[in-house]
């Protein structure tokens, strides 16, 4: 299935006009014509997703429309080298959204990393943080746990 925004839809996320809550507006945003459902199922809990869209669907600021499935990605095995590197890169990105000490303790730490066992320190610091000052957003939580698979892999 797949899920887009109708004329209304781009209308709410102007307006805010509909009382939608934190977890629906989301969902309106995150209805962009490309995303599958199993995409947002990745996203968020599947009885948030489902009440959502359902409401959504219901007030008019969804469409959704059947499309054919796709093809699944296939997954890559990263060397050791390719994980530490990603880990750097993803934990730095998301140290910006930290507060200035936490930011500052988490860029030493990925700088002073020089194994992905190394990493894990500020792994657990950037998902304790961000995961407690983010703990309603689907994007936050999708980077973060991609940031800990990497880490245990």
């Amino acid at each position: 299935m797949l899920y887009t925004k109708t004329e209304a839809g781009k209308i709410e996320l102007q307006a805010r006009a509909a009382g939608l809550t934190p977890s629906q507006r989301q969902v309106l945003i995150l209805c962009d014509g490309e995303r599958h459902a199993e995409d947002l199922l990745a996203m968020m809990p599947p009885d948030t997703l489902k009440s959502a869209l359902e409401r959504l669907v219901n007030l008019g600021l969804l469409a959704g429309r059947d499309v054919a499935a796709r093809a699944r990605p296939v997954e890559i095995e990263l060397t050791e080298a390719d994980r530490y590197r990603a880990i750097v890169e993803l934990a730095t990105s998301l140290a910006m959204d930290l507060g200035f000490t936490a930011r500052v303790k988490a860029q030493l730490q990925i700088e002073r990393a020089n194994t992905v066992a190394d990493l894990s320190n500020v792994v657990t610091l950037l998902c304790s943080h961000l995961t407690e000052k983010h703990k309603d957003t689907p994007l936050m939580s999708l980077r973060l746990n991609k940031l800990r698979q990497l880490a245990a892999a």
